[in-house]
């Protein structure tokens, strides 16, 4: 069996979670609402933090200065086919409103 590890987070504003809305859904004309994240690269297979802080950049453009106190919350597995999938959930803050456009959803 194949491992895919994935790594995510939601980040907290006050009273708000920065969210992404995913445009390309899996299910036909459907999208739904996730945290900020995605799958890990081969050389960050043992540091999935840093993948979490360089998919929130990429989805966001925020920078890893400005997220506070991302600490692991969560490690969830599942069984899909032939795969075994990893998924690090991630909980911070961040004091940032303006976001960058991103082409894999809206925030």
């Amino acid at each position: 069996m194949e491992v895919r590890q994935m790594a995510t987070a939601y980040l907290f504003n006050e009273d708000k979670v920065l969210m992404l809305k995913r445009l390309g859904s899996r299910l036909p004309n459907e999208a739904f609402w996730s945290g900020l994240g995605g799958h890990l690269e081969p050389e960050e297979l043992s540091h999935p933090k840093e993948a979490c802080i360089r998919e929130v950049y990429e989805e966001s453009g925020i920078k890893s200065k400005d997220i506070i106190d991302l600490e692991l919350k969560y490690i969830l597995h599942r069984i899909k086919n032939s795969e075994i999938r990893l998924q690090y959930v991630y909980f911070g803050k961040t004091d940032m409103v303006d976001l960058a456009a991103c082409d894999e959803g809206e925030s």
